[in-house]
């Protein structure tokens, strides 16, 4: 049952993980004009200071927070970072009249992102 329960938190991490991966890297691609565009969505929550600067933060922390996953390591804050970033995502997305495909993801990641905060060993 342990040895279940472990390889399916380990499908879960990498499955996840790679996903936020392949999305950190697209968005730091994306270069200035996406990195804006996704820290201009702070203003939802009254931050408009250096909208490109928080919005290539968001890419690094989808990346980092993405191979963090896949290796194991750090799990538990960068979850935390993840779900923070998840939550502000549902917030934008709600705000701007998103329909429910696109409100849902955030959501279900920041699900997820819970999952691994309160279930990861410290030894994993």
């Amino acid at each position: 049952m342990k040895e279940n329960r472990q390889a399916g938190s380990l499908i879960l991490r990498t499955g996840i993980g790679i996903l936020f991966i392949v999305l950190g890297i697209l968005k730091l691609k994306g270069g200035m004009a996406t990195w804006t565009f996704l820290g201009g969505t702070l203003k939802t929550i009254g931050i408009t200071q250096w909208p490109a600067f928080w919005g290539f933060m968001a890419a690094i922390t989808e990346l980092l927070g993405g191979l963090a996953l896949v290796t194991g390591l750090l799990i538990r804050p960068s979850a935390l970072i993840l779900l923070l970033t998840m939550i502000m995502a549902t917030i934008y997305n709600i705000s701007s009249g998103a329909d429910f495909g696109l409100i849902s993801y955030p959501i279900a990641m920041s699900i997820v992102m819970v999952h691994f905060i309160a279930n990861t060993r410290k030894n994993i």
